[in-house]
């Protein structure tokens, strides 16, 4: 698979606000955020910028950090609990399933400016919290806050972020949660990553007839395939319905819980892909999928 292949497939699948493939995301292009492909409902919708007047933060309610003052008073009812920390603003999220509304009702009640969406993720970036600028910068000093000890998720397991009391500016900040029976995914990212029902499965360059059965035996049907030798089009001409099952799997993604699409291939990987896949797939996550 060519770097332009790559590039091909990253853009087709990487969710907004990623619009460019640089190396790293090539490195790790396997391990990276994406959204179902067009014409799927999934496609991703016209992004929300949220302005931060007075700058505020969102912590899942998994984690728990001691505040010291608090701008909207703990209630069990309270779909949020808001805290100022040190130099910093924290807010607990009590219900991800709330409506919008009632975030945005709390944030304004206790004086903060802030507009907050909580979007349906695949399981490696449940919890995660995703804050960007207007022109698509990752917004780095909002700070993600992480528990000691193991994780299982690929990008890391987030109890909440940190946003300092002086940050001015314009964010978005998606904080993901579990997806519902039939919900679309608007985070998603390889079926084999940290997380995912294939994490250290070996599945690379065999057939669609031997992966079916090891997507089944993990609750997982495949609605949907991608060819790869036309994804690059990036007009869905590459979607199909159904493919020979002897084509070859070069990867795949869950589009809603227990629904996959397969990138698929008439002709196996060369040796030489499969080889760096592996290994890549080895450092990253200490297993091999080849």
């Amino acid at each position: 698979m060519t770097d332009k292949t790559v590039d091909d497939v990253v853009s087709r699948l990487a969710a907004p606000p990623v619009t460019s493939v640089g190396e790293g995301a090539r490195d790790l292009m396997h391990h990276i955020m994406a959204v179902s492909p067009a014409p799927e409902p999934a496609r991703p919708r016209g992004r929300r910028s949220l302005r931060v007047a007075i700058p505020a933060g969102a912590l899942l309610a998994a984690g728990a950090v001691a505040a010291t003052t608090w701008l909207l008073p703990a209630s069990p009812a309270a779909a949020l609990d808001i805290k100022e920390e040190g130099g910093y603003y924290v807010i607990e999220i009590n219900d991800l399933f709330a409506n919008p509304a009632v975030y945005e009702r709390q944030l304004r009640d206790a004086g903060l400016d802030v507009r907050l969406r909580v979007i349906p993720a695949t399981a490696a970036f449940e919890r995660q919290v995703f804050p960007t600028s207007p022109d698509d910068r990752y917004l780095t000093e909002i700070q993600g806050i992480y528990p000691p000890g193991p994780c299982d998720r690929v990008d890391g397991c987030a109890t909440g972020v940190k946003i300092p009391k002086n940050f001015a500016g314009t964010a978005d900040i998606a904080v993901s949660r579990r997806a519902r029976p039939g919900e679309k995914y608007q985070s998603i990212t390889t079926f084999s990553a940290k997380g995912e029902p294939m994490h250290c499965v070996p599945y690379l360059n065999k057939t669609v007839s031997e992966v079916l059965p090891l997507l089944k035996e993990r609750g997982v049907r495949v609605n949907e395939y991608s060819d790869a030798a036309v994804v690059g089009n990036d007009d869905g001409s590459d979607l199909r319905s159904s493919v020979p099952g002897t084509w070859h799997v070069m990867d795949g993604y869950l589009t809603e819980p227990g629904m996959a699409t397969l990138s698929v291939s008439e002709t196996p990987m060369p040796e030489e892909d499969v080889i760096r896949r592996d290994q890549k797939t080895l450092r990253v996550d200490g297993c091999s999928i080849a």
